[in-house]
Order: structure tokens, then C-alpha cells, then sequence
């Protein structure tokens, strides 16, 4: 299982990591709610631990609340310093689904996230991403198009969720390098249009509407 934690304090952040390792997640740590946000668009998690004050930029409340605008289900749990009721109702308003005050015990926050998950394991094992006739299964990586399977390969399938998340959205040649194969230079840019066109054939081979569109000198977008 896999988790994101987006805190800024690294004593605390690594506290939990090393809480949720020991139960067998595998944790991708971030310092900042952007980051948190870019993660959660490329990449699929069973749970985020998001604290609500991370210093500049984009608070703890504020990512959560972009997750739920842009649709992502990922089951969060708030960890905050800040524990009046009303504090606790902005947190569960705005899209999470458990608040934890500090200072926390490592059992609590461990029965905290098995109950989360306990929650929303029936929503999770129906997690699907839908644009169209075209949908993407991310816990079982399964792909239809119009009810016919799509067989990618990984870095195919990688490509698909991204664009699938950010439907509607013009994405860079660099924005795709970075947030799915991590690089960060734009010599391997032809990684993006090769798998561009291997995506659109499959997708379309039984004569179905091309679904991505390509912005000239801006990227490409999924509609």
C-alpha cells in the first residue's frame, strides 16, 4: 500500500513515515501542499496524512480542498496542531476524512488510518477514472473504451492516468516528463509523442473519435 505524507516539519513527518512503513505502506514524503497536489495527480495512493500548516504557499485545507474539486478520492487524514471543534469542522468540511490533533500517539494515528481505510475500502476497490466512454481502473490498472479492454503497456498506462486526471487540462511535453517518468531535462521529449501515438491507435482502433488532442506549442490534452 502506498502513502503520501505532506508535512513540512521533518521530525514529524518522519515519525510518521516510519509509523506507516512498520504496517507495510511505502511512503512518498513531500514538504509543501503544491507538491502534494502534483503528486496526487500523477500518482495513485491509498491514503494522504496531510498536516494543515506547511509554511508558505498552499495550506493543508487548501490542498485538500483542490483534491476534492478536481475529483481525487484518496482518503486523507489531518493532522494539525489547531484542535477547537471549529478547527475540526473546517478540516472534515473541506474533504477529509478523519482530524488528528497533536501531539498524537503512533497506536492512535495506526488505528486512525486502519479505520479510514476500512471506510472507504469499497469505494477504493471501485476507484475509476471515466472521461467519455473511457475508463480507467487504478487499482487494477484495467482500461476499457466503450466497454472493450485496452491493453497498455506501463508507460502507456502511466501517460493515460495522468492525462485522465488532468482531462480538460493542456499539459506541457515537460509537465508529462516530470510528473511520469520523472525527468526533468527535454532532450527525451519524443518519450512523450511516441507514446502519444501508440495511446491514440489503441485507443481507436476500432474507429472510435480521437480523444487527445495535441495544442501546438503548448502540449496535448485529453477531451
Amino acid at each position: 500500500m502506498k502513502a503520501l505524507i505532506v508535512e513540512d516539519d521533518k521530525v514529524e513527518a518522519s515519525f510518521v513515515s516510519e509509523s506507516l512503513a512498520a504496517k507495510g505502506f511505502r511512503c512518498k514524503r513531500v514538504a509543501n501542499g503544491e507538491a502534494g497536489l502534483l503528486e496526487l495527480y500523477a500518482n495513485s495512493f491509498d491514503i494522504a496524512i496531510i498536516d494543515v500548516v506547511l509554511g508558505d504557499g498552499m495550506s493543508g485545507i487548501e490542498l485538500i480542498t483542490q483534491m476534492r474539486k478536481q475529483k481525487i478520492n484518496t482518503p486523507v487524514i489531518v493532522l494539525s496542531g489547531r484542535n477547537l471543534p471549529a478547527d475540526k469542522i473546517e478540516g472534515l468540511n473541506c474533504g477529509a476524512d478523519d482530524y488528528v490533533g497533536k501531539p498524537f500517539a503512533r497506536d492512535e494515528l495506526l488505528a486512525r488510518v486502519d479505520a479510514v481505510l476500512r471506510r472507504s475500502s469499497g469505494a477504493k476497490s471501485e476507484r475509476t477514472l471515466r472521461v467519455n466512454d473511457l475508463s480507467v481502473c487504478t487499482d487494477t490498472h484495467e482500461v476499457r473504451r466503450g466497454g472493450r479492454p485496452v491493453e497498455l503497456t506501463t508507460g502507456e498506462y502511466g501517460l493515460l492516468e495522468f492525462l485522465m486526471r488532468n482531462a480538460g487540462r493542456t499539459l506541457s511535453t515537460k509537465v508529462i516528463l516530470q510528473r511520469v517518468w520523472n525527468v526533468d531535462s527535454l532532450p527525451p521529449s519524443k518519450i512523450v509523442e511516441s507514446r502519444i501515438c501508440s495511446l491514440r491507435r489503441k485507443l481507436s482502433q476500432n474507429g472510435e473519435p480521437d480523444m487527445i488532442s495535441t495544442i501546438r506549442g503548448f502540449g496535448y490534452v485529453l477531451k
